[in-house]
């Protein structure tokens, strides 16, 4: 008989982990499962809810779908742009008011974002959420909104005008060149809206349910102003005059410059906006080969008489050698006081008669500005740059009224510019003695045949009258002359430049003189009889028969194309004209016409000892 095997007893543990293993799979495939299903299955996540822009519930899209959720969206959105007002500020207290009308919905983005959520959540937890067995809460902002194709144009042409209201070109800086300096006016910065930025923003506060909107416009800076720019600005390198290639002279050009560094200081130190006055430089272009073929032309003269005080016409004389045979190279300034010195005792000068305070009275250099009158007539008649000049306090009679320069050493100086681009050679020199004559004359370049006439206009002019004044210390039966009379005047001059052809090239302002009247003083012993009666101590004032009546006003309006060179004031002490005025013919010349006195033909022969 067989001996049977006993059957081994599975424990009932095993069998029950087995079964709980079983059910584990089962369960975990299951709940996989379900996660996949989730993933694909096309509905929101719970907890995916609709907010507003306070951040308020709208709607719950939890296990919505697609189409459902962009329903829902949608609806609300719409309500919401409608009713939206955004307002823009800007400038000074001005607005304008955009709707949420010309936007329109994006409810695709809500919903896209709700799912991308989803797509974000780790795989193993979505059946989690789906079952509620927790819970991730998903915003999602009813914000997403973009203007429809008509809301955005006219939204465009709202943010255009208020760019333009807001719009400020910037002003780059000017110059203006002087004699001497020139003058800067700084610019001032623009302001401009960036349209298309503002339209970003606009459509973003709309979509975010923002009301208000500032709008500050962008600064637009101008031109740079350092004086480094300025001085590369207006620089100018200097070139010696020369002879082209068919024999003709070419002027030469005067450098011209300013100093950085202190155009810089000066810059800086200004009241921002205000002109800025900056010195300038010049640079004198030297020459060139034989300067024997600079001197060929006279470019202008003018004669006068002396008044045969020997003294006075010593001082005439003197100032006249220092100033004979100076050479004004191109861009030189010529100074009468810097060329004859101080007109004392000391350098040499003899006392005589001039201005002070209105009298005529005796001083050491009296009539050295019959010389700086004379050069100045010759600096205009030459076309060149007056720099300074002042005219004197009365009519001197010896040269035009407007084209005399008093000096007064050493405050008042007479100054111009050779700025004609060849050297120039002034003579000065005096013949016929005390009573003789004083000629200036300036010899130069003059390749173009350029012609200087000047107009001169009497505005009006003031008569003199004899005044009678008591004197004890007068003989009886005797007159005393105390004060020599002057007729006043107020006169305009204008420069005409021509061409070789007569035609006018230029007509412009130069200059404004004032002179003033002087009565003439004549002293009695009041004991005498005369015009006023018998012992009278204050005899009345005689108005003199001769007083000159005032011409007709001027007819024709010239137009001051240049501002007149100088500025100063008659001096209150000048080395003036001799006591006794002499008739002159150019004072009398008919006025309002003009005078053209360089309309006589100069003697264009050059001084054998004035030849190279």
């Amino acid at each position: 008989m067989e001996e049977s095997t006993p059957k081994k007893k599975i424990p009932a543990g095993l069998i029950a982990g087995i079964a709980a293993l079983a059910v584990t799979v089962a369960a975990v495939s299951g709940y996989f499962g379900l996660c996949a299903w989730v993933q694909d299955n096309g509905q929101l996540l719970p907890g995916a809810v609709a907010v507003d822009d306070k951040g308020e519930t709208v709607a719950d899209l939890g296990k919505f779908t697609e189409e459902d959720a962009l329903s829902v969206v949608s609806a609300e959105m719409n309500q919401r742009l409608d009713s939206r007002k955004l307002t823009l500020l800007y400038g000074d207290g001005q607005k304008k008011e955009l709707s949420g009308e010309l936007m329109d919905c994006s409810p695709e983005t809500v919903v896209r974002m709700g799912m991308s959520v989803k797509q974000d959540t780790p795989f193993w937890k979505l059946g989690a959420l789906w079952l509620g067995m927790t819970r991730e809460p998903t915003d999602l902002f009813l914000s997403a909104a973009a203007f429809t194709p008509e809301g955005e144009e006219e939204a465009k042409k709202v943010i255009q005008s208020i760019a333009d209201e807001l719009k400020v070109d910037p002003v780059d800086f000017t110059y203006e060149l002087g004699s001497e300096t020139v003058t800067v006016t700084p610019g001032t910065d623009g302001q401009e809206v960036d349209a298309a930025a503002l339209l970003t923003a606009v459509e973003e506060a709309l979509a975010e349910g923002k009301t208000e909107l500032q709008v500050e416009p962008e600064a637009v800076p101008s031109a740079e102003l350092s004086g480094e720019s300025l001085s590369k600005l207006i620089y100018v390198e200097p070139k010696p005059a020369g002879v082209d290639e068919t024999g003709k002279l070419t002027p030469a050009v005067i450098g011209l410059s300013v100093n950085a560094q202190e155009a810089q200081s000066l810059l800086d130190a200004a009241e921002p906006g205000q002109p800025v006055t900056i010195p300038l430089e010049f640079t004198p272009p030297g020459t060139s080969g034989d300067e024997s073929m600079y001197y060929k032309d006279l470019l202008a003269t003018v004669t006068t008489n002396m008044d045969g005080v020997a003294n006075r016409s010593f001082n005439v004389n003197r100032a006249a050698e220092s100033c004979n045979g100076k050479v004004l190279q191109p861009g030189e300034v010529f100074s009468y006081i810097g060329t004859i010195g101080d007109p004392s005792a000391r350098n040499g000068y003899k006392p005589s008669t001039g201005y002070q305070n209105g009298e005529t009275v005796a001083m050491d250099g009296g009539g050295v500005c019959q010389v700086s009158s004379s050069l100045y007539y010759c600096a205009v008649y030459s076309n060149l740059e007056i720099v300074r000049r002042a005219c004197h306090a009365f009519a001197t009679g010896y040269i035009p009224n407007g084209l005399d320069a008093t000096i007064y050493y050493p405050s008042l100086d007479f100054k111009f510019r050779n700025n004609t681009g060849f050297p120039i050679k002034i003579v000065a020199y005096t013949e016929g003695g005390a009573a003789g004559k004083l000629t200036v004359q300036f010899y130069g370049s003059n390749p173009d045949g350029i012609k200087v006439e000047t107009q001169r206009y009497t505005q009006s002019s003031t008569g003199w009258t004899t005044v009678y004044e008591p004197d004890e210390t007068i003989p009886q039966g005797t007159t005393k002359v105390k004060t020599t009379p002057y007729t006043g005047y107020v006169v305009d001059v204008y420069r005409c430049v021509y061409d070789a052809r007569g035609n006018l090239l230029s007509r412009t302002f130069e200059n404004h003189s004032t002179y003033a009247k002087r009565d003439k003083v004549i002293l009695y012993n009041p004991l005498d009889s005369g015009p006023w009666g018998a012992g009278t101590d204050v005899p009345p004032v005689a108005a003199d028969p001769s007083v000159v009546t005032q011409p007709p006003a001027v007819t024709d309006s010239p137009i001051v194309t240049d501002p007149p060179a100088v500025t100063d004031p008659p001096a209150e002490s000048s080395y003036g004209p001799a006591p006794e005025p002499t008739p002159s013919p150019f004072v009398d010349l008919p006025q309002p016409t003009p005078d053209q006195p360089s309309d006589r033909p100069p003697d264009t022969s050059m001084p054998a000892w004035l030849a190279p």
